[in-house]
């Protein structure tokens, strides 16, 4: 199963909006924010999933950017 962390940098003051719109996410987890900076990890069954999801999250308007920090896998 693939697994990415990605840092999602976002505009000053949508944190809320943002956070609540990746809970709703079920392929994505949350394990922290600092400043402009949320810390998430992606986990679906094939790498397209993935990359399907970290398309979503780009293109919130809310979102700078988002930032691999690890891309693998496990079983």
């Amino acid at each position: 199963m693939p697994i990415t962390s990605v840092i999602v940098e976002i505009k000053d003051g949508s944190s809320e909006k943002v956070l609540a719109h990746l809970a709703r996410m079920p392929q994505v987890s949350v394990y922290g924010m600092k400043d402009s900076q949320i810390v998430t990890v992606i986990e679906d069954s094939a790498p397209a999933a993935v990359d399907a999801v970290v398309l979503q999250i780009s293109g919130l308007e809310e979102v700078i950017g988002v930032y691999p920090v690890y891309v693998g896998g496990h079983e």
